[in-house]
């Protein structure tokens, strides 16, 4: 309650005491009274006093500080915390990836030498060579190189190119080579590389089979029989049988 409201409860208590004895007072100065005028204003003054102790104690009530435990509690809402959430995963670091040409690539053109699935015996050097194009940005210089990525590698080193290689032109890219001991289907994988060490361009592709070579003779005295046997991708048997000439008589 505020404190205006309270002084006006106050003055209204004031004015009523005030009024109750000053009809009292008045009444007291009267002349003879009569039983029921006396009676009359004995209620008056008994109900004016009545009145301020209801006043009185409207007014205590209204200024007494609440009881807490009588009052109605406010509601209190509690939300419901927010799930905390892991920290996101860092970004892969491509930083730390190395830096990719972005002007250097090649395309395959042709085998020149040794075609896929050509034919050679164990131990035989031959010089594989592939053509290819420019077709990135950059020019080639003559020490980018043909470098061996996987399979077989038959005895093949870095390589370089030879030669300045504009954007659109083509050139002739070789390696030489040993088949290996093992017969079968032998296959390397091949790329070029730019100055800086860096692949690029499409694969370059090796692809031998390995074969051995064996030779036997045979000759009987009555006749010559004569075998050869070649291993190379397959085994051939040729034989030639010779009759000695009859003497002259």
């Amino acid at each position: 309650m505020n404190t205006q409201n309270r002084t006006i409860i106050l003055w209204s208590l004031v004015g009523l005491l005030i009024v109750a004895g000053v009809v009292t007072l008045f009444i007291s100065m009267s002349g003879p009274k009569e039983e029921g005028t006396e009676l009359e204003a004995i209620y008056t003054n008994a109900a004016l006093t009545f009145s301020a102790q209801q006043l009185t104690l409207q007014a205590d009530l209204l200024s007494a500080t609440p009881n807490p435990a009588l009052s109605s509690p406010t509601p209190t809402f509690t939300l419901f915390p927010s799930p905390t959430l892991g920290t996101p995963p860092t970004a892969f670091a491509t930083s730390a990836l190395p830096a990719a040409s972005t002007c250097d690539n090649s395309a395959y053109l042709s085998d020149v030498t040794i075609p896929d699935n050509t034919a050679v015996t164990a131990g035989q050097t031959f010089t594989k060579t592939w053509k290819v194009s420019n077709t990135g940005t950059c020019t080639w210089s003559a020490t980018y190189q043909i470098i061996f990525i996987s399979g077989e590698v038959m005895g093949g080193k870095a390589t370089p190119i030879g030669a300045v290689v504009a954007p659109g032109q083509s050139v002739d890219v070789s390696v030489a080579l040993t088949a290996p001991a093992k017969a079968g289907t032998m296959t390397g994988t091949w790329r070029l590389s730019n100055d800086k060490s860096q692949a690029f361009g499409t694969l370059l592709t090796v692809v031998v089979n390995v074969g051995n070579t064996a030779a036997t003779v045979s000759v009987s005295p009555t006749g010559a029989t004569s075998t050869s046997t070649a291993t190379a991708t397959a085994t051939a048997t040729a034989t030639a049988t010779a009759t000695p000439p009859t003497p002259d008589p």
